[in-house]
């Protein structure tokens, strides 16, 4: 249902709308552009995507048989791309990048102005090149041993927060245990001891940001339109704020270290970069929360699945210290020894993923030899569309199957074009994929081992999505998820610890 919130928001784009629209020919060389499935002129896609958020993509996705079609929002045209052919078409093509949507989101979402704007603008559109310098910082960060250490510090934090909720004999909302506990585990291994998300406001300052964040996109009246998300990222940049004041980063991650360098060195102030540490949240909470509770999910509502997985785990990654007698469980040995659960992670990212990678196009392109996408239009590719297609996996690609990555003689390279892109499609891949992989699968090894949960409705129910929150593409929970928990009687008494040895950072997965 439309919230009055909702009709502001239409209205506030459609004024805009109305003015900048549809001013030039259409090229007949350009692709087919199709109506919305709500039959309202003008309004009907954005509609549409104010009520399914990114999901409407893979909607339309599913409706039209166009290899790449478009959708008219007013101000820009948005292509949808559905063919692997395609995709690996785009892929060759310099022009079609994602550099600006990255500036766009320092505007409207982090909410940086001004000369700082400018500064980290890409250097093709006449800018600093700030945000292309941070990436390039970043990456040197999140492989290696800085992301080795980063991650033992991270897995030392989940124990101790599954070791909590086994002793709770209440019911538990658990999606907002898995929104607390990632958080609580991913920002304290990156700030370091005086991480500003330990304050309560920080921590619900920014969710109240993230769910409620497409608000902010229009930039029409943002504190009004979107307070929620307005004032939720006020109170994340009041923390960030204290917390540079402070020199926090200063006994933080190599990754916290490296971002305040770039930024810095970019030439932007302490307060705009608090802004845009704000804004760093999103890539590393905003999939991660949903993605762990849907692996919890999709897990343990299939107790067969779940009870093999037990045992490879069991047999493969744990060992007990001889001096404490505790059981600890080891990501490098789930990495190499545990190709069941690796690749039932990677088939449950791929069925739930509503992500929908990105490119602007800096120039007139001809795409395939066949299509022409003008100079400013977007390109979206619906992972739907393509990772869960026939053109791809065949007649099962609608099947659950927790074996599809796992090499065999019969299937010796499980990796396909478009086969798997909840991380993104080459070259923009997530630079974080191995260290939320490191998190995502600790908690879960560790749920599996320890415990037994069950819906409180006696059912594993589906729950609604919150299509207010556009940074995922996780599907990320509207609402609660009530569960009960128990211990399982066949470990009762016996103690636990999570350990990330040197080497265990990177994860053996599939990209597009």
């Amino acid at each position: 249902m439309l919230e009055l919130y909702h009709i502001a928001l239409i209205g506030a784009v459609t004024a805009i709308g109305f003015a900048l629209s549809r001013r030039n020919a259409r090229d007949p060389r350009e692709p087919p552009i199709v109506g919305p499935p709500i039959p309202i002129p003008v309004l009907g896609h954005i509609i549409g995507l104010l009520r399914f958020g990114i999901g409407y993509f893979n909607q339309l996705t599913e409706k039209h048989p166009h290899p790449i079609f478009g959708i008219d929002l007013l101000v820009i045209k948005v292509y949808l791309v559905k063919s692997p052919a395609v995709l690996q078409a785009i892929q060759r093509v310099r022009a079609l990048t994602f550099d600006p949507f990255v500036t766009f989101t320092t505007d409207k979402l982090a909410g940086i102005h001004g000369p700082a704007l400018e500064a980290l603008r890409e250097k093709e559109s006449g800018g600093g090149g700030g945000n292309q310098a941070l990436l390039h910082a970043m990456h040197p960060t999140l492989t290696g041993k800085a992301l080795d250490r980063m991650n033992e510090r991270m897995v030392k934090l989940l124990d101790p927060l599954v070791e909590e909720l086994a002793k709770r004999r209440d019911e538990v909302d658990l999606y907002g245990w898995c929104q607390h506990a990632v958080t609580e585990a991913s920002t304290e291994a990156n700030y370091g001891p005086l991480n500003p998300y330990k304050e309560k406001s920080v921590e619900d300052g920014f969710w109240a940001f993230e769910s409620t964040i497409s608000l902010l996109i229009p930039g029409v009246l943002p504190w009004l339109i979107g307070r929620k998300a307005y004032k939720g990222r006020e109170a994340a940049y009041t923390g960030f704020l204290k917390y540079y004041a402070a020199e926090g980063y200063k006994d933080a991650s190599e990754l916290t270290i490296a971002r305040h360098k770039a930024l810095a060195e970019a030439g932007l102030r302490v307060e705009d970069i608090a802004r845009n540490e704000v804004s760093m949240g999103l890539g590393l909470l905003s999939n991660s929360v949903p993605a762990a509770f849907w692996i919890i999910f999709d897990l343990f509502r299939r107790p067969e699945l779940l009870a093999e997985i037990r045992e490879e785990i069991t047999a493969n990654a744990i060992r007990i210290d001889e001096e404490t007698g505790k059981h600890i469980i080891n990501i490098p040995s789930i990495r190499d020894n545990c190709p069941l659960l690796v690749s039932t992670y990677q088939e449950i990212l791929r069925v739930r993923s509503s992500s929908s990678p990105t490119r602007i196009a800096t120039s007139d392109v001809l795409l395939a030899d066949k299509y022409f996408i003008k100079k400013g239009s977007v390109i979206s590719i619906p992972s739907r569309s393509i990772a869960g297609g026939p053109d791809v996996w065949g007649a099962n690609s609608d099947d659950f199957n927790p074996r599809r990555f796992i090499k065999t003689p019969e299937n010796t390279n499980p990796r396909r074009t478009g086969g798997f892109m909840t991380f993104g499609v080459s070259p923009v891949i997530c630079p974080g994929r191995h260290f939320a992989s490191s998190e995502i699968i600790g908690v879960v090894a560790l749920l599996a081992l320890r415990l037994e949960i069950e819906p409180v409705r006696g059912e594993w129910w589906e729950p609604k999505h919150n299509s207010l929150a556009i940074a995922s593409g996780m599907k990320p929970v509207q609402g609660q998820f009530p569960v009960r928990i128990r211990e399982r009687e066949e470990v009762r008494g016996v103690q636990w610890d999570v350990e990330a040895t040197g080497g265990s950072g990177i994860f053996p997965l599939m990209v597009a």
